[in-house]
């Protein structure tokens, strides 16, 4: 029994937490069983608070706020020198990217004008070689067809050949100008 009592006594002071963190309604019931006194802070009514309390209360919290000046780290100096250095090429990327969308806008137009060109200009070239067209051309200038005396036949069977003629030169002059085509063809090669 006496273990029992110690037990309890031991587990129901304020500060030990039996599994429940509820509020103990009988806490100032039993601290009156336990000792026959109350603590003065349960019982005593605050005190009216007054303005120089306030005050000093308001410096004291405001001396709190006051930081103390803190050195600049170098790797959050670094970060941020990065972040700005990123920040800088995104806008030159997307700047570039305007530009560049700029000049595909100003080409498709130039290429559907080039389309529109070359529809024209097939159109003109069908025509242009449109055999009843240049049939009519032809008579209108006055042209008409070859009789068979005027046709001639070329005979293209034999191999072609050719003979270039040209005078032999001979002397220091014929030999330097020889030399110096030799030279240009060799600088020529390496080039």
């Amino acid at each position: 029994m006496a273990v029992a009592t110690a037990a309890r006594r031991r587990h129901n002071k304020p500060e030990v937490i039996n599994g429940s963190l509820a509020y103990d309604f009988r806490s100032l019931e039993r601290q009156l069983e336990d000792t026959g006194r109350m603590d003065p802070d349960l019982y005593t009514a605050p005190l009216q608070e007054t303005a120089a309390d306030v005050i000093s209360r308001a410096r004291a919290h405001t001396k709190a706020r006051v930081r103390v000046g803190q050195r600049l780290s170098p790797v959050i100096a670094l970060g941020y020198t990065a972040l700005a250095a990123l920040m800088v090429l995104l806008v030159m990327s997307y700047v570039e990217l305007a530009a560049i969308s700029s000049n595909v806008v100003s080409m498709q137009e130039e290429l559907s004008e080039l389309q529109e060109d070359q529809r024209a200009l097939q159109v003109k070239y069908e025509q242009a070689f449109d055999l009843t067209s240049v049939k009519e051309s032809a008579e209108a200038a006055g042209m008409s067809q070859p009789s068979e005396s005027q046709i001639y036949y070329i005979d293209l069977s034999d191999p072609d050949n050719a003979v270039v003629y040209q005078d032999q030169e001979s002397g220091l002059m014929a030999f330097l100008e020889r030399l110096g085509e030799r030279l240009y063809a060799a600088v020529e090669y390496f080039r």
